[in-house]
């Protein structure tokens, strides 16, 4: 496990008096031990020791045993779902080896166990991933039914919204794709071209790029396209793309989440087609003071509430505040889009900033009938302020019109 990673859980559960953890969740997994769960049916159990030592042991399928980097467990053992002569479920698969692990362990008859509560969504490396639901927890209450078991959530969420070096440095690697997944929605983006063009000449750069700059590492992408007055209800919670095609003078949001090694980056910008027009110009010169005031008040000690409050009176001061119709940032790098994870920039949110958090910071205002814009980058919180991590991604006019 990460040593940065190892130390916060280590005091995380100490505090809460946890004496285990047992996660299935991809990216909780991938949190504790380094490993990206791919077919989303492994187990991890965290054990702290009577001496404050992290114990980390792993069930994993035996198809992913490779994926498995040296030193992320203390102990890593296998299963199959499938063979030649049966097949089961992966709750039946992993029955014995989980056994194996707890009593390796050395659990006390009366220890306390955090499971997944499973309140937040989850991001899935693959095309599914296995839900810690009740099942999950009856196995355990069967293997050892003296234990305490506890639903773990808050300790994961908090633990969930600080990253470690090593992760920033793949957000970094996953920007920079972005960052060219950006570049090439902006060539793509002329009159006549559909969005469905822009979506899929900026997926292709950034999983070209991808696999042959990272090439053992798991990458992700998903681009999403949002043109003219389709692009005023981009702050629903799922953006489409469609087969529009793109006229003169119209808005283009481009929103794209990309995963390098299991964190990701989350990135708006908004393009114009050919030209931008004085309203245009307006809102988008609103959106830039808006982040700006808002990345003034982001350091250690702020509340998520005070900073979602100097942009919105930005936005509201330009007569824009109907118009900015969501919160103002929300955490990021285990997932892209959770609204839920910490630190929540909101006017309701009760979160304090620490050095070490990562989160967006997307002002933004949509007009019904005429489209939207946003403008959305990733934040690092350090103890004198913060660190826009997508600094290198532009955000000037001359490079917003395209075509």
């Amino acid at each position: 496990m990460d040593s940065e990673r190892l130390a916060r859980a280590v005091d995380l559960m100490t505090r809460l008096r946890y004496d285990a953890l047992l996660c299935r969740v991809p990216e909780h997994v991938f949190m504790l031990t380094g490993y990206l769960p791919v077919m989303g049916n492994s187990f991890c159990l965290v054990r702290l020791d009577p001496g404050g030592r992290l114990q980390v042991l792993l069930a994993v399928p035996e198809d992913e045993r490779d994926l498995v980097p040296p030193g992320a467990a203390d102990d890593v053992r296998t299963f199959s779902e499938e063979t030649g002569a049966q097949i089961q479920d992966t709750l039946q698969a992993v029955r014995e080896c989980l056994q194996v692990l707890l009593i390796s362990a050395a659990l006390g008859p009366r220890c306390v166990i955090g499971y997944e509560g499973g309140q937040h969504p989850i991001t899935a490396p693959y095309t599914q991933v296995g839900f810690p639901g009740k099942a999950t927890v009856d196995l355990l209450r069967q293997l050892r039914p003296e234990a305490e078991l506890v639903d773990a959530t808050p300790l994961l969420d908090r633990l969930a919204a600080f990253r470690t070096q090593a992760e920033l440095g793949l957000m970094r690697q996953a920007t920079t794709l972005a960052i060219l997944g950006f570049d090439a929605a902006r060539s793509a983006i002329v009159p006549d071209a559909t969005e469905a063009d822009v979506e899929a000449q900026s997926t292709a750069a950034i999983i070209a790029a991808g696999r042959r700059d990272y090439p053992d590492k798991h990458i992700a992408a998903h681009v999403h396209v949002m043109s003219g007055e389709r692009s005023a209800r981009a702050y629903r919670a799922y953006n489409t793309t469609s087969d529009r095609m793109l006229q003169r003078g119209d808005p283009v949001l481009v929103q794209m989440e990309v995963c390098v090694g299991g964190c990701w980056a989350e990135l708006t910008r908004t393009f114009f087609v050919g030209e931008i027009s004085r309203q245009w110009e307006v809102v988008l010169g609103a959106c830039m003071r808006a982040q700006r005031e808002a990345l003034y008040k982001i350091r250690p000690g702020a509340s998520g509430s005070k900073v979602d409050a100097e942009a919105r009176k930005v936005m509201r001061d330009a007569g824009l505040g109907e118009a900015f119709r969501h919160g103002l940032g929300h955490g990021v790098g285990l997932q892209a889009i959770n609204h839920g994870a910490q630190p929540r920039l909101h006017p309701a949110s009760g979160d304090v900033l620490h050095p070490g958090m990562t989160h967006n910071v997307e002002p933004a205002a949509y007009l019904d009938g005429q489209g939207g814009l946003r403008l959305n980058d990733n934040v690092l919180v350090i103890p004198t302020g913060c660190q826009l991590l997508s600094q290198g991604l532009p955000r000037a006019v001359d490079w917003l019109v395209a075509g």
